[in-house]
């Protein structure tokens, strides 16, 4: 018989920072010399950008993922996961233009 206490118990780590598909998003935008031309920030103080290469950014997101058929319509589809949650918000009438939400942490200057 298999006791409990054989094998350590398995805490559910913290991810490292950059492993949730928006804070992958945030660290592209915060760090534009490393990803030059993928995002930008429309609006900082208010937390909106843009997506300016969608399908190198879900391409990039892939290769992180370890995902080699990733496309921004995929990549999409995981960002609304996040508008309930109030991390992401999308900004009405406007393709390609997202806005960070109320819980979505370490984007604002104030915040470094």
């Amino acid at each position: 018989t298999k006791r409990s206490h054989d094998r350590p118990h398995q805490v559910k780590k913290h991810n490292p920072r950059g492993t949730h598909l928006w804070e992958f998003i945030r660290d592209i935008l915060l760090n534009p010399e490393r990803n030059p031309g993928l995002i930008k920030w429309e609006d900082r103080t208010e937390g909106v950008f843009r997506f300016l290469k969608s399908e190198a950014v879900a391409q990039l997101w892939g290769k992180k993922k370890n995902n080699s058929s990733m496309t921004y319509e995929k990549l999409s589809r995981a960002m609304r996961y996040y508008y309930k949650r109030e991390i992401l918000d999308r900004v009405d009438g406007r393709r390609l233009v997202y806005k960070f939400g109320r819980n979505a942490r370490g984007w604002r200057e104030s915040e470094k």
